[in-house]
């Protein structure tokens, strides 16, 4: 044990000495041979694909006509729940300038989010049920397949105020858990939407996109 002298200046400075010597010798990690694994929670509901800090860059889907295109903005980071909730609002002006809109009510919140074994439940506000129609099938695709570009969400399901509803798919009619497939045929050929300024890297993200999905998703008779 160390013992700290009490009386007198040298005393004093003495003191000082040894209480910088007690914080070290009692606030640092010890050392061991080898070095050990630090405990890491394996619990969570919100997981992020690919976190960053101080600026990231993300694909969101827009839509020109009807069709789905994507579009890389700059966010705050690249969590799930910033990416989506930003299709819940109004659209760049840069975006209205090459005509891509949304379908996505913009008053609509995004109550709760949940990633759980690849499967990505979203709870949203009341406002999500003004939109109907062909309309609210181009919300729920831009949704999907925004929230599957990330490469640990493979299935989306909806929630409106904490209930379950089912979506409307182009080729399965309605669904309670839907994927970037339900929704491909929404995606335009890349050589039909060269000419309409899009830009090149639009032009290659949505012909990788394309190619990917005509590769894993199920041919549709």
């Amino acid at each position: 044990m160390t013992r700290c002298p009490t009386r007198g200046v040298g005393a004093a400075l003495a003191l000082a000495a040894c209480a910088s010597i007690l914080a070290v010798t009692s606030c640092s990690i010890g050392t061991d041979d080898e070095p050990r694994a630090l405990a890491v929670s394996t619990t969570t509901t919100t997981l992020p694909a690919a976190p960053t800090s101080g600026g990231a860059t993300a694909v969101l889907y827009y839509l020109r006509e009807g069709q789905l295109i994507p579009v890389s903005l700059s966010l705050p980071d690249r969590q799930v729940q910033t990416v989506v909730e930003t299709l819940f609002e109004s659209p760049e002006p840069g975006l209205d300038a090459l005509d891509l809109t949304t379908s996505v009510p913009i008053d609509t919140q995004l109550t709760s989010l949940e990633l759980e074994d690849g499967t990505l439940t979203l709870d949203l506000s009341e406002e999500f049920d003004n939109v109907v129609g062909p309309s609210r099938q181009q919300a729920i695709a831009q949704i999907v397949m925004t929230a599957t570009e990330f490469g640990n969400v493979e299935r989306v399901r909806f929630q409106v105020d904490g209930d379950p509803i089912q979506v409307a798919t182009p080729t399965r009619g309605d669904a309670t858990t839907v994927t970037a497939c339900d929704y491909a045929s929404l995606l335009p050929d890349p050589t039909d939407v060269e000419s309409v300024g899009l830009g090149s890297a639009t032009l290659q993200r949505l012909e990788l996109r394309t190619s990917k999905l005509e590769t894993t998703c199920p041919a549709v008779d």
